[in-house]
């Protein structure tokens, strides 16, 4: 019976062994399932991180930025504008009948200021008093998500030369109609912004100023078919010796100003060969012209002359 208890403890010691091992191997099983799992997630997390830290960092450099100048059109900055001065017309190029567009290229702070100011196309007798005038301008921020930053544009001022209708003007069409261009050399003492010289300030969004009427001007500049309508004594030249000589012909141009009783006050040659243009300037001078009449008074004339020298056979 002692045999047959030991073998049977021997058969169930076997049997309790068996069982355990089975256990020990389902553990470990279940041990590399869990070891596994948290390997993937964490390589997945790690793939995750770098991204998400690649995105914050990128979103930070952008915040980090500095918002620097916008560029806006001329009218996106005429809606800016808070006070416009208008510039002299300078005595040089009204002299010399120069007038047209001066283009300009601005620089505006985010406090509204012009900051800088370079020639973009116009002519050099007008720029320099259409760079002055625009450096007094002034405006209203710009908004950017929130903050005032600086920006770039275009301003253009338009000289004018007077005509019988039209005294004479400087205005920047691209930024304020026509009813606060004001006119050059005038400076209304009841203009507001405190600017004296002939600098017209015009404040947006303020009571509008009331400009005084414009003097009646002593002098207009009429176009060639204007003045030969008044003229009432013609004295054809004669042909240079030396020109016809030298077989010279062509067109003599004369800038000449007339008085107000109609006689010429003075003669200068715009072109023409040196050779003509004394013939010319002499005839000219003995020409008569009715007075030109302006609301029913005479003013001095502003006009050009041009006289044809043709030799004959020619």
């Amino acid at each position: 019976m002692f045999a047959l208890h030991a073998a049977g403890a021997g058969a169930g010691g076997v049997a309790s062994l068996s069982e355990f091992r089975g256990w020990r191997m389902s553990i470990t099983a279940s041990l590399k399932i869990c070891c596994t799992t948290l390997c993937i997630c964490v390589a997945l997390s790690r793939q995750d991180s770098p991204s998400q830290s690649t995105g914050d960092t990128a979103q930070d450099e952008q915040s980090a930025q500095p918002l620097g100048q916008a560029r806006v059109s001329q009218y996106e900055a005429q809606k800016l504008l808070t006070r416009r001065v208008l510039p002299h017309y300078p005595q040089e190029a009204r002299e010399k009948h120069v007038q047209g567009d001066v283009v300009l290229k601005l620089t505006i702070s985010p406090e509204g200021n012009v900051r800088d100011v370079s020639l973009v196309s116009g002519d050099p007798l007008l720029a320099p008093a259409a760079i002055g005038a625009v450096k007094l301008w002034k405006y209203r921020p710009f908004m950017s998500n929130g903050q005032a930053i600086g920006i770039e544009t275009q301003a253009v001022v338009n000289f004018k030369l007077e005509t019988p209708e039209d005294p004479g003007q400087v205005s920047s069409p691209d930024v304020l109609p026509a009813a606060g261009s004001g006119i050059a050399g005038e400076a209304p003492s009841n203009i507001p912004g405190g600017l004296t010289g002939g600098e017209v300030s015009a404040i947006i969004g303020s009571q509008p100023a009331t400009v005084p009427k414009v003097a009646m001007p002593q002098r207009v500049r009429v176009s060639q078919g204007v003045s030969a309508g008044l003229l009432v004594r013609k004295v054809n030249p004669e042909y240079p010796e030396e020109a016809r000589r030298g077989r010279v012909q062509g067109m003599v141009l004369l800038h000449v100003l007339i008085s107000k009783e109609g006689d010429i006050a003075k003669v200068e040659v715009v072109s023409g060969d040196p050779l003509l243009a004394p013939e010319a300037i002499r005839v000219v001078k003995q020409w008569k012209y009715k007075p030109y009449l302006l609301n029913g008074n005479p003013v001095e004339v502003d006009t050009q002359i041009l006289i044809n020298f043709t030799l004959s056979g020619s």
